[in-house]
């Protein structure tokens, strides 16, 4: 059995040194007393001896994080998704599944950039030709979330004593043109007229993209929330994003009530279970990849109807609909249009959210 050593060497647990007569040896023994690696040099060799210091730690770091090490960013990236994984659901530092399944598909174009080289060899400069070359792919909105998620990994990296400086932090990030897309009163209509006319799961998808506007609520919250948060008061929601904000109260207007009665009543398929409010006809919570399948067939309902009717239909998400609300709420001199959306601060509601077509104002005098 390896006990904890008593005198600090500055080194990690489980890792040994030897200086011998002519060789100096590093290396991690585990549990099960074999040695994961081991290094030589002739103990001659200050230079050698401390750049092998340096490896074994930050080799040792991505072991204790479950990742055999190799050197190369690959393998810390893939550490911090075990890591996040790794991590309980009601942990602070553990972002919301449906970020990580986001994160898993950033972190894979990352890998296919950055994975080869070193951590420690990444500078600034390439972290711009990763920027620039997104530019040219016309994606520099998702290159710019990419490289928000390298910083937190390289930062991991810093934390497990793998990486010494983070590049990412202070990078100035594409610019990109913030969407004004405003979903109108008639788009929402014609959804839910085709939804109910179409039945089954597009009439629920329907019937969510309402909720979404009327709540002010973003996609995760819709798809996850469950039967249980509609109270005599009203609807309850979580915070998608945030586990440590307190949960808003949506109170009842007759038009909310109206709209999640008609959710209520949707006949689910014979034993499905009732646990989420706009849960597949299963019962279950819809995926990512199944929710926009029956949108986009929603959508394609309402564009062909517009074009039949000769009246103006745009094609819109589950995350247009957050807009649409805030902007009706701030339109109509609504002043709780903070507490309905769980932001700390109005920076974010008028940067993002505000999609109103024609602001108005008084004059001085």
């Amino acid at each position: 059995m390896n006990n904890r050593r008593i005198n600090h060497t500055g080194l990690l647990y489980r890792i040994y040194e030897r200086y011998g007569i002519r060789t100096y040896s590093i290396g991690f023994k585990q549990s099960n007393g074999k040695w994961a690696f081991r290094y030589s040099c002739p103990v001659i060799d200050k230079a050698s001896i401390l750049a092998l210091r340096s490896k074994a730690i930050n080799e040792t770091a991505l072991l204790q994080s479950n990742v055999r090490p190799s050197g190369v960013t690959k393998e810390l990236i893939e550490a911090w998704l075990k890591w996040q994984n790794s991590l309980p659901l009601n942990n602070l530092n553990r972002r919301a599944n449906s970020t990580l399944s986001e994160n898993k598909r950033e972190a894979d174009n990352l890998i296919k950039a950055f994975g080869h080289m070193d951590p420690n060899s990444i500078e600034k400069e390439h972290l711009y030709g990763y920027l620039d070359s997104c530019v040219v792919a016309n994606r520099p909105s998702k290159g710019n979330k990419e490289i928000s998620l390298f910083q937190v990994i390289l930062e991991y990296g810093i934390r497990i004593g793998r990486v010494s400086t983070n590049p990412a932090n202070g990078l100035r990030k594409n610019k990109t043109v913030v969407s004004r897309r405003y979903v109108t009163d008639d788009e929402i209509d014609l959804a839910l007229e085709m939804g109910r006319k179409a039945g089954g799961s597009r009439h629920i998808v329907a019937l969510a993209l309402k909720t979404a506007w009327l709540c002010l609520r973003r996609s995760v919250e819709i798809r996850g929330v469950e039967r249980t948060a509609v109270t005599e008061a009203g609807i309850i929601w979580q915070d998608g994003k945030s586990k440590s904000k307190a949960p808003i109260l949506m109170q009842w207007t007759p038009e909310l009530k109206e709209t999640i009665n008609e959710v209520l009543a949707l006949k689910r398929n014979k034993d499905a279970g009732t646990q989420y409010l706009f849960g597949n006809l299963s019962g279950a919570v819809y995926s990512k990849g199944g929710w926009k399948s029956i949108l986009k067939d929603l959508m394609s309902d309402c564009a062909e109807e517009a074009k039949k009717r000769g009246i103006q239909f745009e094609q819109f998400s589950l995350q247009d609909c957050r807009p649409k609300g805030v902007s009706d709420k701030l339109e109509s001199g609504q002043t709780d249009t903070q507490d309905a959306t769980g932001h700390t601060n109005e920076r974010m509601i008028r940067k993002v959210y505000d999609r109103r077509q024609l602001k108005k104002a008084t004059p001085v005098k």
